[in-house]
């Protein structure tokens, strides 16, 4: 038995990363971290970054001709299925003209959403069991779930610098105005927030059960 070091390392550069993205972020915008949802944020980031380094510490090694190739194709879909997010994060939120990139973010969604399903079907075609999607799934949503929430964390440091950007929001239910400093840490609380949802569930869970349904599908 030995570890599959590509993708253990994938996950835990990406996790390291994320960590420091999420606490430059709270030290350059410290009002993030004064705010009622704070607690809870920091707890789900936590969680999250933990349960996928303790994964890929603990679970990423190969016993056999079929551990390798869900490894390997965890991977590889993970890669593909994250820097999909990513197109979409930047096209919905970063490029100008707004149009152009909420166009190109609506098809990189649909392509991210989409290609579990067909990582699941193609790894259960080869071993003809749809545990093999299921599990190819998990690990693509684990490596995916990292890059989106790097993906995110970017762009919520971007949206909170240039407050000109088409992904800045403000918020609807504001008795006041806010200031420079409370409308970028609003921003950036909410794309962290976003992007902890990729890491809990749009990254192994979701890619975890569509794989398992591409993989029920095309087994033999």
């Amino acid at each position: 038995m030995r570890p599959y070091v590509p993708l253990r390392a994938c996950i835990v550069v990406a996790a390291g990363i994320s960590l420091m993205l999420f606490v430059w972020g709270i030290i350059r915008y410290p009002t993030v971290i004064a705010s009622s949802g704070a607690p809870l944020l920091v707890s789900l980031f936590v969680a999250g970054i933990a349960g996928y380094v303790y994964a890929a510490l603990r679970c990423s090694r190969i016993d056999s001709s079929e551990d390798a190739l869900v490894l390997s194709s965890g991977l590889k879909w993970g890669v593909a299925i994250g820097l999909a997010w990513a197109i979409e994060v930047a096209g919905g939120n970063v490029i100008v003209p707004h149009r152009l990139g909420a166009t190109i973010g609506i098809f990189s969604a649909f392509a991210a959403a989409m290609l579990p399903f067909l990582a699941g079907a193609m790894g259960a075609s080869v071993t003809g069991r749809a545990r093999t999607g299921a599990v190819i799934g998990l690990w693509s949503g684990v490596v995916s779930g990292s890059i989106a929430f790097i993906a995110l964390a970017c762009a919520g440091l971007l949206a909170a610098h240039f407050p000109g950007l088409p992904g800045v929001e403000t918020p609807h239910n504001s008795s006041k105005v806010l200031t420079a400093e409370e409308l970028a840490a609003f921003n950036l609380e909410d794309y962290l927030a976003g992007g902890i949802s990729h890491l809990l569930l749009i990254g192994a869970p979701y890619c975890g059960a569509l794989g398992a349904i591409g993989g029920m599908l095309a087994r033999r």
